[in-house]
């Protein structure tokens, strides 16, 4: 991992703090999921506004407020375009442990992110939603 965390793990770090997601994006930012998922989730979300209503519903939503954690794997890039995978763990909105490995893309302009595409294990997603305990991480 860099010595100097990156664009994407700054993002990642900030999940669930939709406030401090919105201040590291452009205007025009985009925001795309595996394209297998729903159009809703997988997106594209086009604009700040698009991007930071589709993080509230998504933090504010499906997750207990507060349980989400970030479990950093890898960290490759630097300030221009930059990598993540991780592990996020949270509570469901449902009450359902949820632990899934993820990897975040991230490109910035003038310090401000741009593009982000998030990439995860959707089966895992879905039936971890589900309370079916599919696809969890080993631990370290």
């Amino acid at each position: 991992m860099t010595d100097t965390p990156t664009p994407a793990r700054r993002l990642v770090e900030a999940f669930g703090d939709c406030p401090t997601m919105a201040a590291m994006y452009t205007e025009d930012v985009t925001w795309r999921l595996n394209h297998s998922l729903a159009p809703n989730i997988a997106g594209p979300h086009v604009g700040r506004a698009a991007v930071c209503g589709f993080n509230e519903a998504v933090f504010n939503k499906f997750y207990e407020a507060g349980s989400v954690t970030i479990d950093l794997l890898d960290e490759i890039g630097d300030e221009a375009s930059s990598v993540v995978r991780f592990v996020f763990r949270a509570m469901s909105s449902r009450g359902n442990p949820y632990n899934v490995e993820y990897v975040l893309f991230a490109k910035t302009t003038n310090g401000l992110i741009h593009e982000v595409i998030e990439l995860l294990d959707t089966h895992a997603s879905n039936e971890q939603h589900q309370g079916n305990p599919v696809g969890v991480p080993p631990s370290a």
